[in-house]
């Protein structure tokens, strides 16, 4: 009887091997599977936060991206540019930030096509600076004064002869960008400014900071 059984034993080990074989090469399928899925989702994801107009601050090689979705109409926005502005310098250029325009309130999609122009010029920068530090003089009412508007840009070194051309030729094209970052936003479950990730992940505005010092250590650990 034992010798019958050891033979049992035997038999069902020699033809589980396949089975096991099998397995272990669905596991590795399946492991690979999830890898590229990741770095495809990764990829779609940067593509989202990131598009080739994005306007980006400091070092583009940076390996610690910031992107803000932001309205200059938006209060808290405003508030916090001076601070945005400053992260590059503040880690040495190793944080870049990303600035992705949304048109949330009244009138501030003129205020975005300004900064285009702005932009056109080499003064986004700026541009968005004295947008902010002259919100109340431009936004009135929850509206946008185009007029005090027009006299902030010029405040920020803008020929306003060449923004007008510009606007006047590639008006059509800001607006198609408007709408591409109204979709992306959508498709990031952004629905209020400002909106900040940090390489990648979504944060709460209190945690940008932290955030950040966070993937400073990961992204540049051992590098003198």
């Amino acid at each position: 009887m034992a010798s019958k059984k050891k033979g049992e034993f035997s038999l069902k080990f020699v033809i589980s091997l396949p089975l096991i074989a099998a397995l272990i090469l669905f596991a590795v399928g399946a492991y690979f599977y999830n890898l590229n899925k990741s770095q495809n989702e990764k990829s779609q994801a940067e593509t989202l936060l990131v598009p080739e107009y994005a306007y980006i601050a400091g070092n583009k090689d940076a390996k610690v991206t910031v992107v803000e979705f932001f309205d200059p109409a938006c209060p808290a926005c405003a508030a916090k540019a001076p601070s945005v502005a400053r992260i590059p310098e503040l880690y040495n250029y190793q944080v870049r930030v990303v600035y992705r325009s949304l048109a949330l309130h009244n009138g501030s999609d003129l205020v975005l096509s300004l900064l285009e122009a702005a932009k056109e010029q080499g003064k986004f920068k700026e541009a968005l600076a004295a947008f902010s530090a002259y919100y109340t003089n431009w936004f009135v009412n929850n509206k946008t004064d185009a007029f005090t508007a027009w006299g902030v840009l010029e405040k920020s070194g803008v020929d306003l002869e060449k923004a007008k051309i510009f606007l006047d030729n590639n008006q059509a094209k800001i607006d198609d960008m408007l709408r591409q970052n109204m979709e992306d936003a959508a498709a990031l479950e952004v629905d209020s400014t400002p909106t900040f990730f940090v390489n990648g992940i979504k944060i709460k505005q209190n945690e940008l900071i932290a955030a950040i010092e966070s993937e400073l250590i990961k992204s540049y650990e051992g590098e003198k």
